[in-house]
């Protein structure tokens, strides 16, 4: 889905793409940065056609199927708010799958299976019990859309007020959020599904109101103004009239900020989606939030390579946590191996003095699998590694940041999954029942180094094929 925006500098319409965090416009070329891409925002969907040609055209295949006198009395163009929620859920399952063997007999083996799918899920915004769209479906995703503007959407228009607040839809999203039961040869035992990076957005979609009158009958029609088909709904629309939201603006709309340095005023290199921003000439990261830059402390592990080794730097949110279930707290790295342990001997009196760190990805991805079983063996082995604040980053090659700190928590809630093996019940009781409490939190660049079809991380050796990330 795209969204239509005006260039604030030459006044060009151009299309930005809904994950681009970065504008640039191809006319002017000026580069500037939208704001509040990660609050809630209101847009339109722009009707196709004016309603006096459309009601001709209703009116036409009305007569046709039973002739008779009949004129448009009036009409009217009113848009609908609808909550639009996007992310990506990821559904750990574990169970048994059963088959059946050469020689006929029925048998089964453990199952650990990790799903992962773009979620997208509109719903009315509104009281929609004498409605008849209770979705917009797939086609809003192929729509383009437009920042909420009263004068662009008709200042004749009316407004359905919303009366679902965002709370509730939140709440709506993560009941939509369906875990898998058994099916066929599936016997699932435990499932859990989260929702991770969501955004939500409430968007006006436009209908048409029009009261046929003919042989003393009057009769209404509701008509989608993108479809230009009849729906079934009841519309009182002196009651519309009466409580139409006019000209407030729901939710802010876009908004844009320049694209350089707040503390040097050094531009950002140009990366179309990511959302922390390092400038090259003092080394400072940043994040947009609420209309301005805030800070973003980093790290970078070093690496003792020869100097000539050519080094990518992956992002990585390190998250210090405790595990707590209802019986106990895991906080140490003893704690830790208690229930997640490795076949190797630990100094078990250095493990009671370290914390738990889960290290998540913050960079894009291709394959989540893939990724997903680096990020567990990676906290699994829970790593020591030299860092510093660098005092340059003009000659370190470091990938865009996608995830925000926000989304990476509640990747951690899968991270345990991750970690659990399908054979081991009683870390999956434990699980089950967990939740996390985060106490630090760090952004860590670690140097991975290109070799064949992978890219090993300096110090751990751990290897990630290069095809399931998505880098530049």
């Amino acid at each position: 889905m795209n969204i239509v925006i005006t260039c604030p500098q030459c006044g060009a319409e151009i299309d930005l793409e809904e994950e681009d965090t970065v504008f640039r416009c191809r006319y002017c070329g000026s580069t500037l940065k939208p704001t509040g891409r990660n609050q809630v925002q209101s847009f339109f969907i722009s009707p196709r056609q004016i309603p006096q040609k459309v009601g001709k055209a209703l009116v036409r295949a009305l007569k046709a199927r039973n002739p008779k006198q009949l004129h448009i009395a009036e009409h009217y163009l009113f848009y609908a708010p609808y909550w639009r929620v996007t992310g990506m859920i990821f559904q750990w399952l574990f169970g048994r799958k059963y088959f059946r063997t050469p020689d006929g007999d029925k048998s089964w083996k453990d199952l650990k299976k990790l799903r992962s799918t773009p979620w997208v899920h509109t719903f009315p915004a509104f009281d929609a019990s004498r409605w008849g769209l209770f979705s917009l479906g797939l086609r809003a995703q192929a729509l383009k859309i437009c920042p909420f503007n009263k004068q662009e959407m008709g200042n004749d228009s009316l407004l359905v007020k919303q009366t679902i607040s965002f709370r509730e839809a939140a709440d709506h999203a993560q009941r939509s959020i369906t875990k898998q039961g058994s099916t066929g040869s599936l016997q699932v035992d435990m499932a859990t599904s989260e929702l991770v990076g969501e955004r939500y957005s409430l968007l006006y979609f436009p209908f048409y109101y029009y009261t046929l009158k003919g042989n003393r009958q009057k009769t209404v029609l509701i008509v989608d103004a993108l479809s230009h088909k009849v729906i079934k709904a009841s519309v009182d629309i002196d009651e519309l009239k009466t409580n139409s939201l006019g000209g407030k603006i729901p939710y802010k709309p876009l908004n844009f900020i320049p694209y350089n340095c707040p503390n040097c005023g050094w531009e950002f290199s140009f990366r179309p989606r990511t959302m922390i921003h390092f400038c090259k000439s003092c080394s400072r990261a940043w994040q947009e939030r609420e209309g301005a830059y805030v800070p973003v402390s980093y790290k970078i592990s070093l690496h003792d390579k020869p100097a000539k080794t050519h080094c990518k730097y992956l992002a990585f949110w390190r998250l210090t946590a405790v595990i707590k279930t209802p019986g106990r707290e895991y906080k140490t790295l003893t704690d830790f191996y208690d229930l997640f342990p490795l076949p190797r001997v630990l100094d078990q009196e250095a493990l009671k003095s370290r914390n738990i760190s889960f290290y998540i990805p913050a960079f894009r991805i291709k394959n989540v699998i893939i990724v997903d079983k680096f990020a567990a063996r990676l906290t699994q082995m829970q790593p020591k590694f030299t860092e510093s604040e660098p005092d340059s980053v003009e000659e370190l090659d470091l990938s865009d940041i996608w995830l925000p700190l926000k989304e990476a928590k509640e990747m951690a809630h899968v991270l345990l999954y991750s970690m659990t093996k399908e054979t081991h019940k009683r870390t999956k009781e434990i699980v089950k029942k967990a939740e996390l409490q985060f106490v630090d939190t760090t952004l860590l660049c670690l140097p991975f180094m290109e070799k064949g079809i992978y890219l090993r991380e300096a110090q751990t050796d751990l290897a990630l094929q290069k095809n399931a990330l998505d880098l530049d």
